[in-house]
């Protein structure tokens, strides 16, 4: 993965500014549940790169770190993983965990995001019990072009506002979330090229009136087959997936934006906001107004 060095300088003096978000966000309200507190593209060469979980204070945040080269090491609740070109971590603070460049290893250079508040953390939290704490994605996954598409917006025009911030942070966790999902996946290249184009399909239009007729369309199968392939490599069917993905969207707006119900359902594709609200209350055991009041954890 070659990286422009003038968006690498860049970033540096970006973190430099904005690495301490409560230092130039002074307004705290909205209580945002996602923040991006750093990031940046590094080549470490010394011995004395060198973190413990357990000696970076109290205050609860995470870490993702993506190896583009050379070599990394990680102690992880007695465990050692080697750190290559692929490899990330994600990892939370305060943990019994240790991550630094080992005397043989040459050099070690990653990319790096951290992040905070309580959504963000239990999610990023969750990806770590799941698949971590080391997962392995390869350069072209949206999760990795995302991350470049930051650096470059970053260097060009800085960081505006905490909501920015804020945005970024949650679009990282999401497509952390879907790439480990993919990465999990064990079917053949072809069958994650199909799930893959499957997903951008439907994020695509999410917002539009698409069924599985619609995806079917665009796969290149009959309704039938597709469902059929579909249900055998994903476990569900795609009504069923539909479904859940503009839930999950549903989900994201209501914690991290001001719509009202209406603009929130047509945005995820839910044309009636009474069926929004009923399929809404059906998952999550409350309205999606009453989700949204909701103190945050509970």
């Amino acid at each position: 993965m070659e990286i422009d060095p003038d968006i690498r300088k860049s970033i540096f003096e970006t973190h430099e500014k904005w690495g301490s978000p409560g230092l130039l966000f002074t307004s705290r309200k909205p209580h945002l549940h996602a923040m991006l507190s750093g990031c940046g593209y590094e080549t470490r060469r010394s011995t004395a790169y060198d973190f413990s979980g357990l000696s970076r204070g109290t205050a609860e945040f995470t870490i993702f770190q993506y190896t583009v080269s050379g070599e990394g090491s990680l102690d992880y609740e007695g465990r050692t993983f080697k750190m290559h070109a692929g490899d990330a971590m994600i990892l939370h603070v305060p943990h019994n965990h240790r991550y630094y460049l080992a005397p043989d290893a040459g050099h070690w250079r990653h990319l790096f995001f951290t992040i905070f508040g309580m959504e963000a953390v239990r999610l990023m939290r969750e990806a770590e019990t799941t698949c971590g704490p080391v997962i392995h994605l390869e350069p072209d996954t949206p999760l990795l072009q995302y991350i470049l598409s930051v650096f470059t917006e970053l260097k060009h025009e800085g960081m505006r506002s905490r909501f920015q911030a804020s945005a970024i942070a949650y679009r990282f966790v999401m497509l952390l979330h879907e790439s480990f999902s993919d990465a999990s996946f064990s079917g053949s290249p072809r069958d994650r090229t199909f799930i893959r184009s499957v997903l951008e399909f439907c994020m695509k239009h999410l917002a539009d009136d698409i069924n599985v007729d619609d995806i079917a369309r665009a796969a290149g199968y009959s309704r039938y087959h597709f469902s059929r392939i579909f249900h055998q490599l994903y476990g569900m069917p795609p009504s069923k997936f539909l479904v859940e993905l503009r839930l999950k969207s549903a989900v994201r707006i209501l914690q991290m934006e001001c719509c009202t119900i209406k603009e929130t359902a047509a945005r995820c594709g839910f044309k009636d906001e009474s069926y929004f609200c009923k399929v809404f209350r059906k998952a999550h055991g409350v309205s999606p107004d009453a989700f949204r009041r909701a103190p945050a954890g509970k």
